[in-house]
């Protein structure tokens, strides 16, 4: 988060928030349980959604796409006698395989053409899974077995799983010389290739990297809710909600989808039994506020009160 609070304060925050995890499952009933996992799932697609639009500034409406490849990858190796984990890196391998072709081909747009364009393969997507009535059986959808699936402790550590290695990942990049090109494209992309970046080769590299997460996280997700269709596999709210997030904590950290992840869920769940009907539509209005009020995130407030610390050193930056 801040320089210090990295090598000092966010080391123990990070260790105890981990303890807590593991050991939450004997602490918690089945309904907080199945909550928090909803709350890794959304930090890892957070955290993917990051990787691309964060960091490169090419801002995607169609991620929810490999999140719903992943899902029925994963449904379907499971009905076809596969372990659930194979099931899961089979789900995140044809995500990526997917991306490739796609990284080379959308990358070439930019602005609201490559947005367009994603949120175009979304679409795409879900028709796809109507009509392939063979392979997905349409609008009817996939229902799992009881017996095929892990247990609740399974799928929420792999869940827990997916987001810590996705926000490794990301603090990965975003301390290294990839990360450091990426932003290059983000400020300036014909500046960042005057200067010897291959932008092509660094954007499709995130753009892989940012499909390879939810196609896992879906495979896990059908895991989790037993039944899969169209609809809920390539929902456009799904999109929306990385957004929200992403934007909401803080876009292009790699604390900010943690802080947007955990506030927006609490929001949300507490919107959703108060109000069930309107709850998306309170998700659109916070990332209309975020957008004209809090263009920064919420880690935008933890730097600017970092910066007013009497015992702030000159240079000290988040």
């Amino acid at each position: 988060m801040f320089n210090s609070l990295q090598r000092l304060n966010g080391r123990w925050v990070g260790a105890v928030l981990v303890t807590f995890v593991l050991l939450a499952p004997l602490m918690i009933n089945d309904y907080h349980q199945s909550f928090l996992l909803q709350v890794f799932m959304v930090i890892a697609l957070a955290q993917a959604w990051n990787l691309i639009s964060g960091m490169t500034g090419y801002v995607s409406f169609g991620h929810a796409a490999f999140f719903g490849v992943g899902a029925y990858a994963g449904a379907l190796f499971l009905t076809w006698g596969f372990p659930w984990w194979l099931a899961v890196i089979k789900g995140a391998g044809i995500a990526a395989l997917l991306a490739v072709p796609l990284g080379f081909l959308t990358l070439r747009l930019r602005g609201p053409y490559f947005a367009i364009a994603m949120l175009g393969l979304n679409e795409v997507g879900r028709v796809v899974a109507t009509l392939w009535v063979d392979v997905t059986r349409g609008g009817t959808g996939l229902t799992l077995s009881p017996e095929l699936l892990p247990s609740l402790d399974v799928k929420y550590f792999t869940m827990f799983g997916l987001a810590l290695g996705a926000t490794l990942l990301v603090a990965w990049v975003h301390r290294s010389r990839f990360g450091l090109e990426l932003r290059a494209i983000r400020e300036d992309e014909e500046a960042a290739e005057m200067v010897g970046v291959n932008t092509t080769r660094d954007k499709v590299i995130a753009f892989v990297l940012s499909a390879v997460i939810p196609g896992a996280v879906g495979a896990v997700y059908v895991m989790y809710t037993s039944y899969i269709n169209p609809a809920s596999a390539f929902e456009h709210a799904r999109n929306i909600e990385m957004i929200v997030v992403v934007l909401f904590g803080g876009s292009g950290t790699v604390w900010g989808p943690i802080l947007g992840a955990g506030t927006v869920m609490v929001l949300r769940e507490l919107l959703w039994a108060q109000f069930p009907s309107a709850h998306l539509a309170a998700l659109g209005v916070l990332l209309l506020v975020v957008v004209l009020y809090l263009p920064g995130g919420l880690i935008s407030i933890l730097r600017a009160r970092q910066q007013k610390r009497p015992d702030a050193r000159p240079g000290e930056s988040p």
